[in-house]
């Protein structure tokens, strides 16, 4: 970590965490990919389930332990669905270490949060959980600029509503714990600014603060209206569903609001949008400074944003229209309301998900089955001692860029010091004669 971060002056060796993780993955063996990526993903729904849960508990909101279990993997379901580039998200590694992994941990340090936050009212932190809280958020901040901008923005606007909205027995135990997790992003933040990669980037690039400001606020408008735009069912159905599961909890009266959470309501209703494009913009910021839009894969936390906030507007109109009552045989209503939310929570995940996998899963496996049958090629003649190895092309996959017929490229160079070889090169070969070609 120390030699990439000190000596390394490509975009992304500034990065600190990001190596940091992927050394561990390899410790994990032969088939440490599988194994990461796998436990990625369940990490990412405990962590929405479990965030789900603390924030529930924090709003003193009182329902059971399956409705945040349902929340959260709706979160997390509707996230992988409309991620705009789900391969380089999250099968790619070196990318879900940069994109995907941020997020992960960033919703358990969520739920850690508001669970200190809740905890605080009944008795003050220990010293550990600031020192925590802090070496937490650094560690996050290190695996990209784009959630460390966002948690930048985030932070103080939490900071700013702790001391408007909290209650004085609690503002300082609330602006304590936040303050923590401000100073912990800021110092990833400075270290990736001090690092050589920064600096040369900074040297290539003019880009004023305006500009910066400017293009950030328009490109994450043209990507919340192309979300609205091409993805209308899905967004649709994120909000729909947890406004029918509110108002289904709010005729059986198992959601009792506060007068004060009434009051805020209209308020957030009207905020929530604003605060998204903040954030969105927030994040996009440090793509706009070195490259321009984002790229797809830069996008996710953007996306996720988007579906979080259409899940919290659902519930606060499930809230709204709670007075919305059938006067006629209300309880056969409910049962018809609770009838329509199966329908959409069960039938059209499980339809998304045969789509996605008959368009992949067979493509992904005949690329897989290829991919192992290269990799002992490979290994085969470099155990005959040959130096410089001659492979087939393969297309790059979701625009991954894959080993190409220049030796001297940096991915043929990587993959010729991962075999022990001094050169690979790929040429390419028809289709039909690769497996004949693989198996000499």
């Amino acid at each position: 970590v120390i030699e990439r971060y000190s000596v390394g002056t490509w975009r992304s060796a500034n990065r600190y965490s990001n190596i940091l993780f992927v050394g561990f993955s390899e410790r994990l063996g032969e088939n440490n990919l599988q194994v990461t990526i796998t436990g990625m993903i369940v990490l990412w729904f405990g962590g929405l389930v479990w965030g789900a849960r603390e924030f529930r508990k924090f709003l003193k909101i009182n329902w059971s332990f399956q409705t945040d279990l349902f929340l959260g993997l709706a979160l997390g379901f509707f996230s992988m669905l409309e991620a705009p580039n789900l391969f380089q998200t999250v099968f790619w590694r070196s990318s879900m270490m940069t994109h995907f992994a941020p997020l992960i941990f960033g919703s358990f340090l969520f739920a850690f949060f508001m669970r200190q936050a809740r905890l605080s009212e009944t008795r003050s932190p220990a010293w550990f959980t600031y020192l925590f809280l802090f070496f937490a958020t650094f560690v996050i901040a290190g695996f990209s600029e784009p959630p460390t901008a966002t948690m930048l923005t985030a932070l103080p606007l939490l900071i700013l509503a702790a001391w408007l909205f909290a209650g004085p027995t609690f503002k300082q135990k609330y602006l304590a714990l936040l303050a923590a997790s401000l100073a912990g992003a800021l110092l990833g933040l400075v270290v990736m600014l001090l690092s050589p990669a920064s600096a040369t980037v900074a040297q290539e690039k003019t880009l004023n603060i305006f500009t910066l400001l400017g293009n950030s606020f328009f490109f994450s408008y043209l990507f919340i209206v192309d979300t609205l735009r091409t993805l209308p069912l899905p967004t649709i159905l994120s909000m729909l569903i947890p406004l029918l599961l509110v108002w289904l909890h709010r005729q059986e009266n198992s959601l009792e609001l506060t007068q004060s959470q009434k009051r805020a309501m209209p308020f957030a209703v009207l905020l929530l949008p604003i605060l998204v494009w903040l954030l969105i913009a927030a994040g996009f910021s440090p793509s706009v400074y070195g490259q321009g839009f984002p790229v797809e894969r830069m996008r996710f936390l953007a996306r996720t944003l988007i579906i979080a906030a259409a899940m919290l507007e659902g519930a606060l109109f499930g809230l709204s229209l709670s007075r919305l009552q059938f006067k006629t045989n209300p309880g056969l209503w409910q049962w018809v309301v609770a009838a329509l939310l199966a329908a959409l929570a069960v039938i059209y995940p499980l339809r998304a998900a045969v789509n996605m996998y008959s368009a992949n899963a067979s493509e992904y496996r005949y690329r897989a089955e290829l991919w192992d049958l290269r990799n002992a090629y490979i290994l085969r003649h470099a155990a005959l001692a040959e130096k410089e190895v001659v492979i087939p092309s393969f297309s790059g996959v979701f625009h991954v860029k894959e080993i190409d017929n220049n030796p001297e490229h940096w991915v043929n160079v990587c993959a010729a010091n991962y075999y022990g070889v001094e050169s690979i090169r790929a040429r390419t070969i028809f289709e039909e004669d690769i497996l004949e070609y693989l198996s000499e």
